[in-house]
């Protein structure tokens, strides 16, 4: 992929803000990625679970200097900031939406290649290497580029889903919060889990599962002739008994794509049927192809 494809998301994504002294040990007690780890800079892929290790929210860490910022799906920008404020009490710490402040883009194509052809951005995010997307994040002063994609905006949010979609990049929205522990949803697969941290809330469940268990769902892609909710359950055929759960769903020249988290045990099989009567097909993303 040698030209650079910028897509608008500033209308999909929001912009939360951790700034004061104790920012960093503050999400360090939160979230599944290593906060402390991070130089300025850098930036992880992480979740933020409840008590029972499912993921409330995934997101994008981001570190500048001694700022951290947290890019994460508009509808649950809101839910993560009240969530958060909750376990503050004394720490140095200040959480807050400045998404009016920034521009975020997704785009394709190496990191050069990008740097090259765009301005430069506050801060670089790279979120799969194959194909190589990243996220850039803009100061709010528009770069001149964003112009030519004013066309695109309504286009732009299900087009990226389509891509994160193939790379096997999952999304979570209020209709499958809290549904998942974090390898179900391949975190442990994407970098997004540090086993090596301290704790943090839902760390125990997480850390057995590691160590002690078996992940018996996993992350697939799945493309069905039908169109599917965000939530609904899967059935195999013959079986009454739930094999998972539909993460999102897309169009796509009259076939939908999405992702699915279902349970090892199925994901062989080359037909599902989900409520009884529509099928699809699933799809292994690359990095679980090599998962034993």
């Amino acid at each position: 992929m040698n030209s650079p494809v910028f897509y608008p998301l500033t209308n999909s994504m929001h912009v939360i803000c951790f700034s004061g002294g104790d920012a960093g040990s503050f999400l360090q007690g939160q979230i599944t990625c290593d906060a402390l780890a991070l130089n300025s800079g850098d930036s992880a892929f992480g979740a933020l679970c409840n008590p029972k290790g499912r993921a409330i929210s995934l997101f994008y860490l981001l570190k500048v200097e001694q700022v951290f910022y947290m890019l994460v799906t508009k509808d649950m920008a809101a839910i993560i900031i009240k969530r958060l404020r909750m376990f503050v009490f004394r720490s140095n710490v200040k959480i807050s939406d400045v998404s009016d402040q920034y521009l975020v883009i997704g785009a394709t194509g190496p990191l050069e290649v990008l740097q090259s052809q765009a301005a430069t951005p506050f801060a670089t995010i790279p979120i799969s290497e194959n194909p190589k997307l990243s996220l850039l994040l803009y100061a709010s002063e528009r770069p001149s580029f964003i112009n030519d994609l004013e066309t695109s905006l309504e286009s732009a949010h299900p087009n990226w889903q389509r891509l994160l979609v193939n790379a096997g990049i999952p999304e979570i929205d209020t209709n499958t919060s809290e549904l998942f522990v974090p390898q179900m949803l391949n975190l442990d697969l994407l970098n997004g889990i540090s086993f090596k941290k301290g704790c943090y809330t839902g760390q125990e469940i997480v850390a057995r599962l590691h160590y002690k268990g078996t992940v018996k769902r996993r992350l697939v892609i799945f493309n069905s002739t039908t169109e599917f909710n965000p939530g609904d359950e899967v059935f195999s055929e013959n079986d009454t008994n739930s094999i998972g759960y539909i993460l999102n769903c897309i169009s796509s020249e009259k076939v939908f794509t999405g992702l699915a988290v279902l349970k090892t045990s199925a994901i062989q099989l080359t037909t599902l049927t989900i409520r009884a009567t529509d099928q699809f097909e699933v799809k292994l993303p690359e990095y679980l192809l090599t998962l034993d």
